[in-house]
């Protein structure tokens, strides 16, 4: 019995030394790899759109424009840090394809790929990454984008005056954020999608030829538009999180779906409308379990709004002026909707919250 308590003794001291010393080489060896890689776009026969795609398994991918005069019709910047235990001896080849595989000038496509994780290698089960690629555009170009983001967060700036076809940014597990300063118009269709994570745009003075759709599975959704023109539908959803909608002054070039829509969550939303919008506008906003908020400014004799509420388990508050309520209280309609040139018209829905909505019609 002794000779056994002695080798348990004997293996214990072995197990935790080899630990101890695994862990000591590991921190001696640990450290960090730094690189910075740049491509150039430059296309042998420009086309009137120029379509860009990128794909990123992780990191950052930076939108902005020139500031400068370039002959490049997109120059890449990719920086690399990778950072933890048992480095010593390692590059980024360790973890990435070759950057001689990352950017295809002749489909104008990048795609930077992590190279699956090697289990028996233990620079892989410590380490952190900092990517960020930074894609600068021409002001002087139309472009179609498309970006996708395994795990990070995709940001976008759009300079003023600016002219976009479509643009398709999407992350599966990250933020997307889209900024648009201005004087700027959008030929295709814009869509915006997060599997986990945040979406945020605002546009000033921005025509969306072809609409505006945003999808989030879980995260919030923030929208704001001041004196843009909407040419089409725009859609917005969230199954878990809070929808945020603000518009001011918009103008629609037909007849269009104005939704917003979150399983989980609350919806708040603010419209004001002291221009002619040009058309009628639709929606329906609806959550399961939260609560609609409204917030409706117009002082315009032929412009006239409509709210329809409907709740499961909560309550229906409408306040203002100008605004009648009718259907059992369910509707709220400013007072000259009937003889209205343009109209917008909601339905407010919620199975398990409230409806309000507070508004003020000439």
């Amino acid at each position: 019995m002794r000779n056994y308590n002695k080798a348990l003794l004997i293996v214990a001291i072995l197990v935790v030394g080899g630990g101890l010393g695994f862990f000591i080489y590991g921190f001696v060896a640990a450290g960090s790899i730094e690189n910075s890689f740049n491509f150039k776009y430059e296309p042998s026969s420009p086309d009137p759109i120029e379509d860009l795609t990128f794909y990123a398994d992780i990191g950052e991918i930076i939108f902005k424009y020139n500031t400068s005069p370039t002959t490049s019709y997109a120059n890449i910047d990719v920086n690399i840090e990778i950072a933890g235990l048992f480095m010593e001896g390692k590059t980024y080849e360790d973890f990435f394809n070759p950057e001689t595989e990352w950017w295809d000038n002749s489909t104008a496509t990048f795609n930077l790929r992590t190279l699956p994780d090697a289990w028996y290698d233990p620079s892989h089960w410590f380490k952190s990454y900092s990517i960020t690629v930074t894609v600068t555009l021409r002001t002087d170009v139309v472009y179609d984008l498309t970006a996708l983001m395994s795990t990070g967060s995709i940001e976008m700036q759009v300079s003023d005056g600016v002219i976009l076809n479509g643009t398709s940014l999407t992350s599966i597990t990250g933020s997307v954020k889209l900024n648009i300063l201005g004087n700027n118009e959008f030929r295709g269709e814009v869509r915006l999608k997060s599997s986990t994570g945040s979406i945020e745009s605002s546009a000033t003075k921005t025509n969306f030829s072809s609409g505006f759709r945003t999808l989030t599975s879980t995260g919030s959704l923030t929208l704001n538009y001041t004196n843009c023109h909407m040419g089409d539908n725009l859609i917005g959803t969230v199954s878990t999180g809070t929808v945020t909608f603000k518009s001011y002054n918009m103008i629609y070039s037909q007849d269009i779906n104005l939704n917003l829509a979150t399983s989980t969550g609350r919806i708040d939303a603010e419209l004001y409308q002291y221009i002619t919008m040009g058309a009628n506008v639709t929606g329906t906003w609806e959550t399961s379990t939260g609560s609609v908020n409204v917030i409706y400014r117009d002082n315009l004799v032929n412009t006239g709004v409509r709210f329809i509420g409907s709740t499961g388990t909560g309550s229906i508050n409408y306040s203002g002026t100008g605004m009648i309520e009718t259907g059992l209280g369910s509707i709220y309609s400013s007072i000259n909707y009937g003889n209205a040139t343009y109209r917008y018209i909601f339905s407010l829905d919620t199975s398990t919250g409230s409806i309000n909505a507070d508004a003020q019609s000439a």
